[in-house]
């Protein structure tokens, strides 16, 4: 009885850890797609709404899940006037997102790229700027989406497979 619950241990142990970074893939595609949304409703507000800055990341701190803490501490930066550009708080505050860690370093440099780019040029400048950066996040939005789909057979079936091997060789 002793060996068999071992058994179903080691077994769905594996199978849990193949599950766990399977699941960081898709977070990864969440984050993403959510930061798309963000984009697109800052592109909508500076051409209709012309709301601050302020004001525009406390709407988006309210509509995510995913960046609602990186926004809401953005905001709070914002309202400091302590002198700093708006890219330096972007940059400083990555680390809020929730499942930050999933992202990859080209995620990253993106994003990045994204918070260095935006509130310091003309209106029309700026949608352009987005548009560009929508455009970029889109395509990389489809490449996650690819990975996932060829990552995600594999972990599952390496996990299975690493479970049983493990589970029969401690028999």
């Amino acid at each position: 009885m002793g060996k068999l619950i071992g058994f179903i241990m080691v077994f769905l142990g594996s199978s849990g850890i193949s599950g766990y970074i399977v699941g960081g893939y898709a977070v990864r595609i969440r984050i993403l797609e959510e930061l798309e949304q963000a984009l697109q409703f800052l592109c909508g507000e500076i051409e209709y709404a012309a709301c601050d800055m302020a004001e525009l990341m406390e709407r988006l701190a309210q509509r995510g899940y995913y960046f609602s803490d990186f926004f809401t501490q953005l905001r709070e930066k914002i309202l400091l006037c302590d002198g700093q550009p708006l890219s330096a708080y972007w940059k400083q505050g990555k680390r809020a997102v929730r499942g930050y860690e999933s992202l990859t370093a080209e995620d990253l440099e993106l994003f990045e790229a994204i918070g260095a780019n935006l509130g310091n040029l003309d209106r029309q400048t700026q949608l352009h700027t987005l548009s560009i950066f929508s455009g970029r996040l889109a395509e990389t939005i489809a490449q996650a989406r690819s990975e996932y789909r060829n990552k995600a057979k594999v972990c599952s079936v390496a996990g299975i497979t690493a479970g049983l091997f493990l589970a029969i060789a401690l028999l």
